[in-house]
């Protein structure tokens, strides 16, 4: 019989031991409930330092296996809530120590109700040279999620088709991702098949990195989805960032945090000016003064 701190369909018992006398806690996981964190909540010491990375892609809140309400939740209990809108780990830090493995932080994946799915999660130290890597990529290319991402994301996922499905995205994205096609309204005609080969061609690595589902049927829905996703990650990052700053001094900000993750910019200043055109056009808050490049949210 398998001992019950190892029950590969109860990992919630072994995560709830590891963080229960933690002083600083981080978690990381693709997809988190309201459900799956408050039993985790509920056990953390008052004076944890509580940390959240996650992503907020509006097709699996549509589904169910992702929920921003938990931003609330998290806010309440003086924590921080980054959004990296690709990753993909599963990993757990309470001081020295840390779990990874497969069980997300959803009521099924942690078995908090009886038997849930079948995981793992594995105990190991948390300054292991692997985890400290994923959490400096994280961190570089995250955006800490707001009350404005939460309401932004949960609209998105409120106007998909019923049955919507999401393209693969491609095995050469980057979790720094940045767009380069300008100009961004091309997008949605050649997402509905309104432009001739020579430009589609162009433009479906940038549908792939977005992971833009099939179904979308207006405009409308295509910019907000778009919208729910730039606002997370590096190029969420960026614009919050870059706002507000004069032209010159967002080139050299986004020039510095590409920096950051080791990666050199043949042209910034054209970078520059493709990301505060996509931003701009894609986040209605966000508008570029007339005749530069200036973006001012």
């Amino acid at each position: 019989m398998t001992p019950p701190e190892f029950d590969p369909q109860r990992c919630g018992e072994r995560l709830l031991a590891l963080v229960r006398d933690a002083k600083v806690v981080t978690i990381v996981a693709p997809f988190i409930t309201v459900s799956g964190i408050e039993p985790l909540l509920s056990t953390l010491p008052a004076e944890c330092s509580l940390e959240v990375i996650t992503r907020w892609r509006p097709d699996e809140v549509a589904a169910g296996v992702s929920d921003p309400r938990v931003l609330d939740l998290v806010i309440q209990c003086g924590g921080t809530v980054a959004l990296q809108p690709v990753m993909h780990a599963k990993a757990y830090f309470a001081d020295a120590h840390a779990l990874v493995g497969s069980a997300n932080v959803t009521s099924n994946g942690m078995g908090w109700h009886g038997p849930g799915a079948v995981e793992l999660l594995i105990e190991t130290a948390a300054d292991d040279p692997a985890l400290m890597s994923l959490l400096t990529v994280l961190r570089g290319t995250s955006v800490a999620a707001t009350e404005s991402d939460r309401d932004a994301v949960l609209a998105a996922a409120r106007i998909l088709p019923l049955a919507p499905v999401r393209a693969p995205i491609e095995a050469t994205e980057r979790s720094d991702w940045l767009p380069t096609y300008r100009p961004p309204e091309v997008l949605w005609r050649v997402y509905t098949g309104q432009r001739e080969e020579s430009v589609a061609e162009l433009v479906r690595p940038e549908l792939a990195a977005l992971g833009i589902p099939t179904g979308l049927a207006t405009e409308e829905a295509f910019n907000t989805y778009v919208g729910a996703i730039l606002r997370q990650g590096f190029t969420g990052r960026i614009a919050r960032e870059c706002s507000n700053l004069t032209t010159m001094k967002a080139v050299q900000r986004l020039v510095d945090l590409c920096g950051e993750m080791g990666r050199t910019i043949d042209d910034p200043a054209d970078s520059w000016e493709t990301l505060a055109a996509w931003i701009a056009h894609f986040l209605p808050y966000y508008q570029r003064i007339m005749g530069g490049t200036r973006l001012v949210g």
